[in-house]
């Protein structure tokens, strides 16, 4: 009898050690797999940071881009003789009503 409950406490033993070493070998996995999931995390933040960064600047170049042209037209405006200031009020006021309606040059569909 005392025999039977030895070998039962062995068999549960070897068991449990079994176990032991697969969920060591299952963690060892999973820090593999963590440290991969944060190199690419701050592979993608890089990524994000510098889209944003390019954005930033082309949202200003395109800023600079557009006060430059209403200062040409507002130069425009006043070296142009008055019915060639006509045109040019009717040209912007056309230019206005596409803008107000989503259409443009610049347009991105907002």
């Amino acid at each position: 009898m005392e025999g039977m409950n030895l070998a039962k406490l062995e068999a549960v033993v070897e068991k449990m050690l079994s176990n032991l070493q697969e969920l060591k070998r299952e963690n060892a996995m999973l820090q593999v797999q963590l440290e991969a999931k944060g190199e690419k995390l701050a592979e993608l933040e890089s990524k994000v940071k510098s889209l944003t960064s390019s954005q930033e600047e082309v949202s200003s170049r395109v800023s600079s881009l557009l006060s430059s042209i209403e200062e040409w037209e507002k130069k425009v405006d006043l070296d142009s003789p008055p019915e060639e200031q006509v045109d040019l009020q009717e040209d912007h006021e056309e230019a206005e009503i596409v803008e107000s309606k989503g259409g443009g040059l610049f347009s991105l569909g907002e």
